[in-house]
This record gives structure tokens, sequence and C-alpha cells, in this order.
């Protein structure tokens, strides 16, 4: 092997392990925005079910009115 072969060699060795090391970046902020979403659904869920809780109580209270004015 020739001194020209060991740097291209050194080279590309370089260029892969940048590569590796920009697309793990790339997992690492990927994965950070899954649990992003994942914690937005979450909160969007239980905000529903307690929209759902108020929806029921209003409807109650709505029927007790109509009937207390009869």
């Amino acid at each position: 092997m020739s001194f020209k072969d060991v740097i291209w060699v050194a080279g590309i060795l370089i260029m892969m392990g940048a590569t590796w090391g920009m697309t793990s970046q790339r997992i690492n902020a990927m994965e950070k925005d899954m649990d992003r979403i994942e914690e937005a659904l979450i909160m969007f869920t239980k905000m529903d079910s307690r929209i759902a809780v108020i929806e029921t109580e209003v409807k109650n209270i709505n029927k007790k009115l109509d009937a207390m004015s009869n």
C-alpha cells in the first residue's frame, strides 16, 4: 500500500465516521420528536375525556334547570 492509498483509506474512514455521527444525531432528534408527539397525544386524550365529562354535566344542569322552570 502506498502513502496515497493510506490517505484515501483514512479519508474514507473519516467521512464514514462523520456520516455515522450525523445520522445518529438525526435519529436522536427524531426520537425526541416522537416522544413529544406521544406526550401531546396523551394530553389530547385526557382533554377529550374531560370535555366529555363537562358536556355531560352541562346537559344534566340544563335538565335540572328545565325541570325547575316547569
